[in-house]
């Protein structure tokens, strides 16, 4: 066997079936999407991840899996316009609220999916395409390829690097094995093989985060796990305590074990191989 003879995509797709988590379903998103916002806002990675993108004030830009405007609404200060664009209607409807509060008017909204047919609904190529941690589709090829389609000059895409943003010890504090699924070097193999010769840097966050109460720090944990039993809550909790410690202004200073680290991948349309 040689290079040529391996299918990165089928065994993306192989290493996504034996993966620990399940994926979020819309119906998932539209409940946790406060949730998840809230954790969003205060990360530091979307301002790592706008800055490194160079964004041009003319650019048009397509955020696919935007979720409540992590980077739709930074980027919206700095291109022409933003089309944020999800599948989860709660998820849009707080993007929509914090551009409105913001005073932002140069975002537009589309409630649509990777699979859904994006010419029907209307989305018309843009200058920069991004995926940011949202690259949860059944076919990884086929997202990539699509995202190429509609760039007119340059994508962005950010993958995890290995356990990120999973956390092994609380599987193991827990009792449930854990197997991290396929991380970035298959979305960099498989953009090989689309003869897309993309440039990979890293966008690695701090190894503490400081949370307004116990129970967000709670919170951000349990998002990783799917129903939870009482028991598993219980241990899930004693392991989530023993890594917080309180602050002066009454916050919870909340230790990592494993800081999290994503691939930001990013490649021009004239860097595509002949």
């Amino acid at each position: 066997m040689i290079y040529r003879d391996i299918d990165f995509n089928e065994l993306w797709q192989e290493a996504r079936r034996q993966k620990s988590w399940s994926g979020k379903s819309r119906a998932d998103w539209n409940k946790k999407a406060k949730s998840f916002a809230k954790r969003a806002a205060h990360s530091g990675y979307a301002d790592i991840f706008v800055d490194r993108m160079h964004p041009a004030p003319e650019w048009t830009v397509l955020d696919v899996g935007s979720g409540p405007g992590t980077l739709s609404l930074p980027l919206a200060r700095r291109v022409r316009k933003v089309t944020a664009m999800d599948y989860s209607s709660q998820m849009l409807a707080i993007l929509k609220q914090q551009a409105e509060n913001e005073k932002v008017v140069n975002i537009e909204t589309v409630e649509a999916a990777w699979e859904d047919d994006w010419r029907k609904i209307g989305i018309k190529p843009h200058d920069a395409v991004i995926a940011s941690r949202s690259l949860a589709v059944d076919d990884l090829a086929a997202a990539l390829l699509k995202m190429n389609q509609w760039a007119r000059k340059v994508v962005f895409v950010t993958d995890r690097v290995g356990a990120a943003p999973f956390d092994p010890e609380a599987f193991a504090a827990v009792g449930r094995e854990f197997s991290p699924g396929p991380d970035y070097i298959y979305t960099v193999n498989i953009l090989y093989q689309l003869g897309i010769h993309a440039k990979v840097d890293f966008i690695s966050l701090p190894p503490v985060t400081i949370l307004a109460s116990r129970e967000d720090a709670h919170a951000s944990y349990a998002w990783m796990f799917d129903r939870l039993t009482p028991g598993e809550e219980q241990k899930l909790a004693v392991y989530v305590d023993s890594r917080l410690t309180g602050t002066a202004d009454g916050q919870y200073r909340l230790q990592l074990r494993t800081p999290p680290t994503w691939a930001f991948i990013h490649w021009e349309k004239s860097q595509e191989s002949a």
